[in-house]
């Protein structure tokens, strides 16, 4: 697949790292959709900053991917509203919050297996009934997941448990869809520079720890989402991009 020309809907596009994804792939000839829990200013903010970008086509979808339903209906609405899908970029997330394990309580954890883990899941089924009905074969599902999710912090249990779920459902759907022509990997990034990091002295910190002692740039993690999306070769990865977080932990 190639990006240019690309309809693609990105789940959490309108904020944080998601925000920056979708720009990017508007600066890239996609066409772009972009959703959000509800809509808003924020939204419509957003879609015009993916016009100015260059995208071809810019809109934004509303729907809470907590619960199955709704997840089904963004991107139905997303394909309707860019007249057929051809990749999913699922960049939203759940609470993050540094709290020790023994603090957690119920809503914080099912606020990030719900979206990370569960939301994924059914976004995933519901992209690929698009791609099987559209007039290209097949499709690309990348799941923006984390380094948390591959080595323990124990300030992020939830977050960390439910990217380990994430990253392993990249490795199941890979699998089980490679017969549809439908490929699924994952982005894992390190510390983000992002300039509405709500937590940014605990993301400093965290970049202190790492090989290059740096925060990693949105624009390295556009592109490696755009090498899973135009690259046939690859799926079932998770493409590690942390300025050597791993090597350090």
């Amino acid at each position: 697949m190639r990006v240019a020309g690309a309809r693609i809907l990105v789940v959490g596009g309108v904020r944080r790292l998601g925000r920056a994804l979708a720009i990017d792939l508007a600066a890239h000839g996609a066409a772009v959709c972009v959703s959000s829990r509800a809509a808003g200013e924020a939204a419509e903010a957003q879609v015009a900053a993916l016009r100015a970008a260059g995208a071809p086509l810019a809109a934004a979808v509303a729907g809470d991917v907590r619960r199955p339903s709704a997840a089904v209906g963004l991107v139905t609405d997303a394909a309707t509203a860019l007249g057929g899908l051809d990749g999913l970029v699922f960049a939203a997330s759940g609470p993050y919050v540094p709290t020790p394990p023994e603090r957690l309580d119920e809503d914080s954890w099912d606020g990030s297996l719900d979206t990370i883990a569960k939301g994924f899941f059914f976004t995933a089924i519901a992209a690929r009934g698009h791609f099987l009905t559209g007039a290209a074969a097949g499709g690309v599902i990348v799941a923006i997941t984390d380094c948390l999710g591959l080595q323990p912090w124990t300030s992020f249990a939830a977050h960390g448990a439910a990217k380990a779920a994430q990253i392993h459902l990249v490795k199941e759907l890979a699998r089980a869809w490679s017969a549809d022509d439908v490929r699924v990997c994952g982005v894992a990034p390190g510390p983000v520079d992002l300039e509405d990091d709500e937590h940014r002295a605990a993301t400093l910190r965290a970049a202190a720890k790492v090989a290059a002692e740096r925060l990693v740039a949105p624009a390295d993690i556009g592109a490696a989402v755009r090498f899973c999306l135009e690259t046939d070769a690859v799926t079932g990865v998770n493409v590690v991009v942390d300025n050597g977080s791993l090597v350090m932990s």
